[in-house]
């Protein structure tokens, strides 16, 4: 009992130590970075007055259910709108993961993989990167996690409370992100695999027919929603165009998300960060040691007979003999499973119909590579070495926070908008281009005696040239001075020299200032 209660203790202050240090990274330097727009819309929707307005706004203007939003909108009445109480719900989200996935780890295999598990993942750059922004990613691996553990409960021991774990955690994560259903299609394919696979089924497949049907029935409302927001033709979704921007990905996407799993580095080069070359080094070393662990995650070796002679190292290895097997076959194929689908299924769905495969979309998928490589570390049998791995995949894996923490992460939509702030004079008027960009704008904006004008000009340059005019003409008209708030690179180019050339014509170009993601002209009308 004595030495049950020492380890319940042990593992106990290493798990509490290790929430700490995810706090604390979770926590620093969490308002430096500006807003981006994905976080001015939850801003705005989760500021609406009432529920219904923001689910109402959530269903027209938003590519996610609600449940985030609507959580938001009760954290802001307590805490309010700054970039640190708005982030610090995703921060809240972030750190309960770790304990959760420690006791995910402890069921699928022990305690220790349990603690290396919630290591990694307390300091993973990637997870860390989403804990920091008004989004919901972070929820979403929180309820990926918690629906997981009941799913695997489920497969040990099924009760009432199980099953109700179960369902509740997979219905919030549905409700958080459309993704969710790639978690839930994941527990299907284990069982089918099981059914085909294992010829003790521990499980009662009537039961979990069941607890599918249930959880279908109380997302049922909402697919409504999604079946309504595919089909649109026409309206404030299309307008938005939400995946019209995402690429259609490769083999060389598959791999980037996997490389972003490991370390945000890969991540801050594809968003344009500056990151030294050894720093992206080392995250491909990290990604090369993640995948070796995980491949040892199915591995248990012992020495059977030999031993070192220094003074004849050569001979004395000749001596060893070692017996090499695989265990815990069962977890890590559930793992696998669970790393593979959530990146594969939309993968492939985006080769054959509208590309929808982004790499944060799939975040819920690396946290199943946090438990693999946990449980290879685990298999290493020499302690020295095992600590010298956990070593350097810790060090490794903070390698690019630097970069995060102290360079330019997200766009300056702070910076961009205090220029103007500071300098307009009152009756100047801000063009806003594109048109979403007003949320962002606005948030930080403080400004009541300017004008603000939102250019929402769809293909007008090209095809009527003489409406766009007019248009342009009738926002700028009565204002001596304009600013153009102009976010470079989310916009269609010709409208944006549409916009330039008008300005030019009637104005003089008396300043311009370039922020990451964004330009600020400013024109005074000729004499």
């Amino acid at each position: 009992m004595k030495i049950a209660d020492e380890r319940i203790t042990k593992y106990g202050l290493a798990l509490l130590a290790i929430v700490l240090i995810g706090l604390f990274l979770r926590v620093y330097q969490l308002g430096t970075q500006s807003m981006c727009y994905d976080e001015s819309s939850s801003v705005w929707i989760a500021k609406m007055s009432f529920l219904s307005q923001v689910v109402q706004a959530t269903r027209s203007f938003e590519l996610s259910p609600p449940l985030y939003f609507i959580i938001l909108h009760y954290w802001i009445a307590l805490f309010g709108t700054s970039e640190v109480a708005l982030r610090s719900l995703s921060v809240l989200f972030g750190v309960l993961a770790i304990p959760v996935i420690y006791v995910l780890g402890r069921r699928l295999f022990n305690e220790e993989v349990g603690l290396l598990a919630a290591l990694i993942l307390a300091l993973s750059s990637f997870n860390i990167w989403y804990s920091q922004e008004a989004r919901m990613y972070s929820l979403m691996v929180l309820l990926a996690l918690v629906s997981m553990y009941f799913f695997w409960r489920f497969l040990q021991q099924t009760t009432l409370a199980v099953s109700a774990g179960y369902v509740l955690s997979t219905v919030l994560l549905l409700y958080t992100h459309y993704y969710g259903a790639f978690v839930v299609i994941t527990q299907n394919i284990y069982i089918v695999t099981l059914m085909v696979l294992s010829k003790q089924r521990t499980y009662k497949l009537r039961h979990w027919v069941g607890l599918q049907a249930i959880v279908l029935a109380l997302f049922a409302p909402w697919m409504v929603v999604l079946s309504r927001q595919s089909l649109a033709g026409a309206g404030p979704l299309q307008n938005l165009q939400y995946t019209a921007w995402i690429p259609q990905p490769t083999a060389y996407t598959l791999g980037l998300t996997y490389q972003i799993y490991c370390s945000a580095a890969q991540l801050a080069a594809e968003s344009g960060i500056a990151v030294y070359g050894t720093v992206v080094l080392l995250a491909a070393v990290l990604s090369a040691l993640f995948l070796g662990l995980s491949v040892f995650s199915l591995f248990a070796y012992q020495k059977v007979r030999g031993a070192m002679d220094w003074k004849a190292p050569l001979k004395s290895l000749e001596s060893y003999s070692w017996e090499v097997r695989i265990q815990d076959l069962t977890p890590v194929y559930f793992l696998a499973v669970w790393l593979l689908a959530i990146n594969l299924i939309p993968f492939v769905i985006s080769l054959v119909s509208t590309p929808i495969y982004y790499f944060r979309y799939t975040i819920a998928a690396s946290v199943a590579l946090y438990l693999l490589v946990g449980k290879g570390i685990a298999n290493i049998n020499y302690k020295p070495t095992k600590l010298a791995v956990i070593g350097v995949v810790a060090a490794l894996s903070v390698t690019s926070l630097p970069s995060y923490y102290f360079g330019v992460a997200a766009v300056q939509s702070r910076e961009a908008t205090s220029l103007i702030d500071a300098n307009a004079k009152s009756g100047d008027v801000v063009l806003i281009y594109p048109h979403w960009e007003n949320l962002t704008f606005n948030y930080y904006n403080n400004r009541t005696d300017v004008a603000v004008k939102q250019i929402d000009y769809r293909n007008g340059p090209v095809n009527n040239p003489e409406a766009t005019t007019e248009a342009l003409q009738s926002d700028v008209n009565g204002h001596d001075r304009v600013w153009f708030y102009d976010a470079t690179g989310y916009g269609t180019p010709i409208i944006e020299n549409f916009t330039l050339n008008f300005l030019n014509e009637s104005y003089a170009k008396i300043y311009v200032n370039s922020y990451y993601g964004y330009s600020v002209y400013l024109y005074e009308k000729r004499a």
